[in-house]
Order: structure tokens, then C-alpha cells, then sequence
């Protein structure tokens, strides 16, 4: 069984003159990531690894996730993806001794991969966490799965 976690990049600043990389969080994604966050943590999963893109927004959105937990984020530029084609082959190359796993990314990659994975027609807005089940033992057997979503709107 793989678990996936996915979670899509809160809410970022446009106040700033700086490229889409280096665009930070807005103070309503960092609420939005602290919120979700407490949300995760309640949810239990145990985490094998955390990967995320290279903008400053999807790191900072990660930190916000980790804060206080003895986790490294491990940075990938494949995962600064906004079609999921990226993320998918990501994800099916990763090593078979994780088990669950933890992507931060961008839409439309979350969007594209909820459909691809679970069937789910749903545009995943800033800060949605998708949880997706696979009952698979290799990643690069993943296709159809179960997903629960959770969006901050549901939460504030």
C-alpha cells in the first residue's frame, strides 16, 4: 500500500517585483498553512519523506507544514510542475521503501494528477491537501486510487 500526500502551494504575495520562483506567502497563506497544518497533524500519518518544489512560496508552505517535526525537505525542480506530468513521473521513480509519501507542488499539477489518480474532477484551490491511497507496492504501479481532499474554506 502507498500513501501520497499532496499538497498544493497556500497562498502567494503578488505585492513583491520578483520572478514566479522567488514569489513568497501571502499572511493569508501562512494562515492558511498554519490552519491545514494543525489539520494534517490530527489526521496521523506517519510521513517516510517530504519533497517539494523549488519556489519560495512551496517551500515556505512545506516549513509552515513541518514546523516543530524532525523532518528534512528534500527540493526538487520536478516538482515546479504545473501540468503534473512532471510530478507524475516524480512520483512513479521514487524509491519502493517509502511507503508514504509528502509533495508539495503547484496547480494546475494537483488538479490534473486528483483526476488522473482518483477519477476526481475538482480544481484544488491554494493549501488543498489531497490524500490519495494506492494498494500498490511499487510507485511506478500507481494509477487509480482513493483520495480524500480537505480545503482551507472548509476549515477558516
Amino acid at each position: 500500500m502507498k500513501k501520497l500526500v499532496l499538497v498544493r502551494h497556500a497562498k502567494s504575495s503578488w505585492k513583491y517585483n520578483v520572478s514566479d520562483l522567488e514569489r513568497p506567502l501571502s499572511k493569508r497563506g501562512k494562515n492558511d498553512a498554519n490552519l491545514m497544518s494543525k489539520l494534517l497533524n490530527d489526521l496521523s500519518i506517519n510521513i517516510d519523506c517530504v519533497f517539494s518544489s523549488i519556489s519560495t512560496r512551496t517551500k515556505e508552505t512545506a516549513k509552515i507544514f513541518l514546523n516543530n517535526k524532525n523532518k528534512s525537505i528534500i527540493e526538487s525542480p520536478d516538482l515546479y510542475d504545473f501540468s503534473g506530468q512532471k510530478v507524475d513521473l516524480f512520483i512513479k521513480k521514487m524509491d519502493n521503501k517509502l511507503n508514504t509519501v509528502m509533495i508539495f507542488s503547484h496547480n494546475n499539477s494537483c488538479s490534473n494528477l486528483i483526476f488522473k489518480y482518483a477519477n476526481i474532477n475538482q480544481h484544488v484551490p491554494t493549501c488543498g491537501i489531497l490524500i490519495f491511497d494506492f494498494d500498490v507496492s511499487l510507485w511506478s504501479d500507481i494509477e487509480l486510487g482513493s483520495c480524500n481532499y480537505y480545503f482551507p474554506k472548509d476549515f477558516r
